[in-house]
């Protein structure tokens, strides 16, 4: 198992070596612990820390951890990181599985998994690091913004069933072509009502600047239905037609503004009956 991992706080050898050592119930003699720029290493060692000191900003350690699968057994970097923050007394960074290099989570010393968002800072000499914000409060990171970040909610895979089969028979197009927004806008309206039906699976929140953005993919899929061409624009009308009954389905009526202005199309004039935000 191999782990890559940040620490909050400026950890000792020392100490990382003993929370290593408690952690997989090995020896601490089974714990090899450097810098990087160490050479006379026990490399036989069943766990291997090479630790990077960092440029100042909101990391202190860069972590690179090898484990042997004889002593990592089912142990993951999740529970690496949740387990080294508890030993150390420091929240510890680990990423996520999304394709997104600042997605990252913070196991922090409750216990507590939280995601949040990894900025780099380059520079001709090394690279620094900020935690721009977390979905929630994490107390060794006060300056990083509390929030749910919108990147992991686009990022994350919602079914899209329908769309999916109507759009096997139509050409993507270009990005700007009519064929390239309903693929964009359809899935994009089948997320929400996916999401609607699931209750906001996975993680039960969403934010309400998507939402709106959801109800104008809507809106652009109203003059789609006029603009794409037979026979395919009476098969875009039923497969929208569906999608909306799913969205009233699970949304009340109450109401909204227009941020187009003029009169609002009835979608705009409904809200989640579990507002997620």
């Amino acid at each position: 198992m191999i782990g890559n991992l940040f620490t909050v706080a400026d950890v000792d050898a020392v100490t990382l070596r003993g929370a290593l050592a408690n952690l997989l119930e090995v020896a601490d003699s089974a714990v090899d612990v450097a810098a990087v720029d160490r050479e006379d290493r026990n490399w036989d060692a069943p766990v291997l820390c090479t630790f990077r000191l960092l440029p100042a900003g909101d990391l202190a350690l860069e972590l690179d951890i090898t484990v042997d699968d004889a002593t990592a057994g089912a142990l993951t970097e999740k529970g690496l990181a949740l387990g080294l923050a508890a030993r150390v007394k420091s929240s510890v960074l680990h990423p996520s599985t999304l394709d997104l290099p600042s997605a990252y989570w913070v196991a922090v010393p409750d216990g507590r998994s939280v995601r949040c968002r990894l900025e780099a800072n380059d520079t001709c000499d090394d690279t620094a690091y900020r935690v721009d914000a977390v979905e929630e409060q994490v107390p060794d990171l006060p300056r990083a913004a509390v929030e749910v970040l919108p990147e992991i909610l686009d990022r994350q895979p919602v079914p899209t069933p329908v769309s999916d089969a109507f759009l096997a028979g139509l050409p993507t197009g270009t990005a700007d072509s009519v064929e390239g927004r309903v693929h964009h806008y359809l899935r994009v309206w089948e997320r929400l009502t996916s999401r609607l039906q699931s209750d906001w699976a996975p993680e039960g929140r969403y934010r309400a600047d998507l939402y709106r953005r959801d109800l104008k993919a809507r809106d652009a899929l109203e003059r789609l239905v006029q603009e794409l061409g037979e026979p395919r624009k009476d098969a875009l009308r039923g497969v929208v037609a569906r999608l909306d009954r799913t969205f009233s389905g699970y949304t009340d009526t109450t109401p909204t503004s227009d941020e187009a202005g003029g009169a609002a199309p009835w979608w705009w004039h409904r809200v989640p009956r579990r507002v997620p935000w």
